[in-house]
């Protein structure tokens, strides 16, 4: 199991994570995400490569964190950074 990461953000922005994803699945990522209205928004930072940021609201890591942990499961996800 990964370590995990915190971030110390302002209480009243969003802090930034960027993963690396597999190019063809972006598209999914971002649906499943969609799905969880307000949890975080996916915005592409690189197609090719499968670099993705998301923007993660306050009061959401823990949610988001949990959701990416079961995503794990069956996409290659890595987390690059909290940028």
């Amino acid at each position: 199991m990964r370590p995990m990461m915190t971030t110390l953000v302002h209480p009243n922005r969003s802090s930034l994570w960027v993963y690396q994803v597999d190019p063809y699945e972006i598209h999914y990522l971002k649906f499943i995400l969609e799905a969880y209205d307000g949890l975080a928004t996916l915005t592409t930072l690189d197609s090719q490569e499968g670099l993705v940021q998301l923007a993660v609201p306050p009061g959401c890591s823990r949610s988001l964190e949990i959701l990416m942990e079961a995503l794990g499961q069956e996409l290659q996800l890595v987390r690059v950074s909290p940028a």
